[in-house]
Parts: structure tokens; sequence; C-alpha cells
């Protein structure tokens, strides 16, 4: 699913993995590495954006979504518009959910990935 990016993106997707925040640390700890039984890459360029999580398998993106979320709603609505017309579900979590409730959170996002391979 790999489209033409620009290298400035590419370079902000580094950043970003190198960057990320505590909640998205705190998820990626419980994905990374095959433990909920399949691949997921974090900060990885997509369709022109840039997704916290993507697994390929499963065509799923998950975001944790901080702050900056709240004034961004049609940006990410339409982020998502353009993954749902290539089949690729979002789950979209709060840095908070991710905070107070990783456990119940992983479950979610192992049950869609079960659902979806």
């Amino acid at each position: 699913m790999a489209s033409k990016m620009p290298k400035w993106k590419k370079v902000m997707a580094r950043i970003m993995a190198r960057n990320m925040s505590w909640p998205e640390k705190i998820l990626w700890s419980r994905i990374r590495d095959r433990k909920i039984g399949i691949r997921f890459y974090k900060q990885k360029p997509l369709l022109g954006y840039i997704a916290d999580f993507w697994c390929p398998a499963a065509a799923l993106v998950v975001e944790v979504d901080g702050s900056q979320h709240l004034t961004n709603k049609k940006y990410d609505a339409n982020r998502d518009a353009v993954f749902a017309q290539r089949g690729i579900i979002t789950m979209r979590f709060t840095a908070q959910t991710v905070m107070n409730n990783t456990a119940a959170v992983v479950a979610l996002i192992a049950d869609k990935v079960r659902r979806r391979t």
C-alpha cells in the first residue's frame, strides 16, 4: 500500500517514531514484536499520511489521539475516509484511555486483528 511520499514526510515519520508520546510508547510496548500475534509498524507513512501504528496483514491503523486531535477532527475524518476507500480500518483511542485502560485497548486491537485476518 505504499504510495509516493514526499521525502520530508518520511523524515517526519522517523522523527515521530523516535519521539513518541508516553501513551504511544505504552501501547507500542504491548503490540510490538508480534506480541499480539501479528506485526505492527510504528509511525508508518501510508497513503500520504503518517499512521501511529499500521498492521498491513489486517489492513488496520491504530491511532492514539492526544489533545491536538480536538482541533483536527476534519483532518482526521478526511484521513480516515482515504484509508477506508482502500479497505483500511482506523481504530482511535484517546491518550487518556490508553494510559488508564491499556489492557482493554490491547484486547480490542487483538480482537479486531483476529476478525480481519
